[in-house]
């Protein structure tokens, strides 16, 4: 009888893992069904591509890199409300860290090396130029007027769309637009700490140096901006 009763202990153990594991995935598909229906058919692809950038960079398979920033860039760019956004400087600066790697890090040769830290100079001012127009516009609107903004945007977008699923757009694209706001001066640090590396690479010191202070200045906590800077004074580095 021990050995009866524990079979069927077991049995209804295993019962009830299964009940929890399927409601796990019920729930799991339930949650990334609402995440997909919020998200703005416009520009799904886009992430759906952007999610690739991590691997490539990984294995540094830097030609495919470019051509899925160019996939990426080319989606955000047919759309008006998407060409200055925050998201396509993130593109540039990408675009720039692939470049400084490829000339600082890889076998080229020096002219090669000198065309690409120009390259990487370029797309790191038009994504910092696009960061600060961004917030200009942004970065100072509250919660109610960036559900405003956006809902004047799929409304005319999707004039003909379930009221309730414009409403899942607008929720998202605010929650991301929040995100960014409280990110920016972040962002807005690394792409100037990898101008000051462009520049100390070019032997203008005192511009390198003004450059990391004002990556630091944004974000204190900036450890590769400071670092630089003390291998520029012979400062021991910071781990």
């Amino acid at each position: 009888m021990g050995i009866i009763k524990f079979n069927r202990t077991s049995g209804i153990l295993s019962i009830v893992m299964v009940i929890i594991f399927m409601a796990g995935l019920w729930y799991a598909n339930l949650y990334y069904n609402q995440v997909n229906n919020a998200e703005d058919p416009r520009v799904r692809r886009a992430k759906e591509l952007y999610s690739e950038y991590n691997n490539l960079a990984a294995e540094k398979k830097y030609n495919e890199i470019f051509d899925l920033l160019d996939s990426i860039h080319f989606i955000y760019a047919q759309l008006d409300d998407y060409q200055d956004s925050y998201e396509v400087a993130v593109l540039h600066n990408n675009r720039a860290a692939v470049l400084l790697n490829i000339a600082l890090f890889e076998s080229v040769s020096d002219m090669e090396r000198d065309s690409m830290i120009s390259s990487s100079e370029h797309e790191i001012r038009e994504g910092i130029c696009i960061y600060d127009n961004w917030l200009l516009r942004f970065g100072d609107l509250g919660h109610e007027e960036l559900e405003a903004h956006f809902q004047s945007i799929y409304q005319r977008e999707f004039p003909l769309l379930d009221i309730s699923l414009q409403e899942n757009y607008v929720s998202k694209r605010v929650k991301e637009v929040e995100t960014a706001q409280v990110e920016m001066a972040r962002r807005l640090s690394v792409s100037y700490t990898n101008l000051g590396i462009v520049l100390r690479h070019q032997n203008q010191i005192e511009k390198a140096v003004a450059y990391y202070q004002v990556a630091m200045k944004l974000w204190p906590e900036n450890l590769t901006a400071e670092n630089n800077i003390n291998i520029l004074l012979g400062e021991p580095l910071k781990e």
